[in-house]
Protein backbone atom coordinates (compact mmCIF):
# COMPACT_ATOMS: atom_id res chain seq x y z
CA UNK A 1 0.00 0.00 0.00
CA UNK A 2 2.90 2.62 0.83
CA UNK A 3 4.53 1.66 -2.82
CA UNK A 4 1.45 2.34 -4.25
CA UNK A 5 0.82 5.74 -2.53
CA UNK A 6 4.51 6.71 -3.00
CA UNK A 7 4.30 6.08 -7.04
CA UNK A 8 1.16 8.03 -7.06
CA UNK A 9 3.49 10.95 -5.07
CA UNK A 10 6.11 10.69 -7.61
CA UNK A 11 3.51 10.64 -10.79
CA UNK A 12 2.21 13.82 -9.27
CA UNK A 13 5.66 15.59 -9.29
CA UNK A 14 6.79 14.12 -12.31
CA UNK A 15 7.16 17.31 -14.81
CA UNK A 16 4.93 17.23 -17.81
CA UNK A 17 6.30 17.94 -21.20
CA UNK A 18 5.72 21.75 -21.83
CA UNK A 19 7.11 21.64 -18.08
CA UNK A 20 10.43 20.35 -19.05
CA UNK A 21 10.30 22.59 -21.79
CA UNK A 22 10.12 25.55 -20.46
CA UNK A 23 13.14 24.79 -17.87
CA UNK A 24 15.48 24.92 -21.22
CA UNK A 25 14.52 28.86 -21.92
CA UNK A 26 17.53 30.59 -20.26
CA UNK A 27 16.63 32.23 -16.75
CA UNK A 28 18.71 35.14 -16.23
CA UNK A 29 21.05 32.75 -14.27
CA UNK A 30 21.69 32.06 -17.99
CA UNK A 31 23.12 35.70 -18.30
CA UNK A 32 26.69 35.39 -19.99
CA UNK A 33 29.34 37.11 -18.56
CA UNK A 34 30.63 38.44 -21.50
CA UNK A 35 31.24 41.80 -21.42
CA UNK A 36 29.43 42.65 -24.57
CA UNK A 37 26.52 40.18 -23.55
CA UNK A 38 26.35 41.96 -20.13
CA UNK A 39 26.33 45.17 -22.26
CA UNK A 40 23.52 44.38 -23.84
CA UNK A 41 21.60 43.24 -21.43
CA UNK A 42 22.39 46.66 -19.76
CA UNK A 43 21.30 48.59 -22.13
CA UNK A 44 17.92 47.04 -22.87
CA UNK A 45 17.13 46.95 -19.36
CA UNK A 46 17.52 50.75 -19.28
CA UNK A 47 15.57 51.17 -22.19
CA UNK A 48 12.78 49.33 -21.22
CA UNK A 49 12.58 50.63 -17.59
CA UNK A 50 13.03 54.09 -18.88
CA UNK A 51 9.67 53.65 -20.98
CA UNK A 52 6.85 54.85 -18.88
CA UNK A 53 4.58 53.20 -21.58
CA UNK A 54 5.61 49.96 -20.04
CA UNK A 55 3.52 48.16 -17.88
CA UNK A 56 5.62 47.36 -14.12
CA UNK A 57 5.34 43.47 -15.44
CA UNK A 58 6.36 44.99 -19.16
CA UNK A 59 9.58 46.63 -17.15
CA UNK A 60 10.44 43.18 -15.32
CA UNK A 61 10.60 40.71 -17.80
CA UNK A 62 13.62 38.84 -17.83
CA UNK A 63 16.53 39.50 -20.22
CA UNK A 64 19.12 37.38 -20.97
CA UNK A 65 21.80 37.50 -23.79
CA UNK A 66 24.23 34.83 -24.52
CA UNK A 67 26.44 35.10 -27.75
CA UNK A 68 24.29 38.21 -29.11
CA UNK A 69 21.49 35.83 -28.79
CA UNK A 70 18.99 37.84 -26.30
CA UNK A 71 15.78 36.12 -25.19
CA UNK A 72 12.94 37.85 -23.14
CA UNK A 73 10.64 36.10 -20.48
CA UNK A 74 7.55 36.91 -18.31
CA UNK A 75 4.17 38.67 -18.34
CA UNK A 76 2.78 41.53 -19.79
CA UNK A 77 -0.24 42.88 -19.80
CA UNK A 78 -0.65 43.83 -23.76
CA UNK A 79 0.99 42.32 -27.00
CA UNK A 80 1.54 46.14 -27.54
CA UNK A 81 4.43 45.56 -24.72
CA UNK A 82 5.53 42.62 -25.63
CA UNK A 83 5.99 44.10 -29.29
CA UNK A 84 7.80 47.12 -27.33
CA UNK A 85 10.11 45.62 -25.41
CA UNK A 86 11.53 43.26 -28.29
CA UNK A 87 11.59 46.71 -30.29
CA UNK A 88 13.78 47.91 -27.91
CA UNK A 89 16.72 45.01 -28.63
CA UNK A 90 17.02 45.30 -31.94
CA UNK A 91 17.81 48.68 -31.30
CA UNK A 92 21.14 47.93 -29.72
CA UNK A 93 24.39 47.42 -31.73
CA UNK A 94 25.31 43.65 -31.20
CA UNK A 95 21.89 41.53 -30.89
CA UNK A 96 22.23 38.87 -33.30
CA UNK A 97 19.02 37.74 -32.40
CA UNK A 98 15.81 37.70 -30.54
CA UNK A 99 13.69 35.25 -29.07
CA UNK A 100 10.58 36.67 -27.33
CA UNK A 101 8.99 34.05 -25.03
CA UNK A 102 6.70 36.71 -23.34
CA UNK A 103 3.41 35.54 -22.57
CA UNK A 104 0.85 38.09 -22.73
CA UNK A 105 -1.92 37.74 -19.53
CA UNK A 106 -5.20 37.46 -20.71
Amino acid sequence: LRLRNASAASAQTDPSSSERKMDKLPTASDQSENEADRNITQQIRQAVVKDDSLSTSAQNVTIVTKDGKVTFRGTVKSASDKQKIADKAHTVSGVKGVDNQIAVKQ
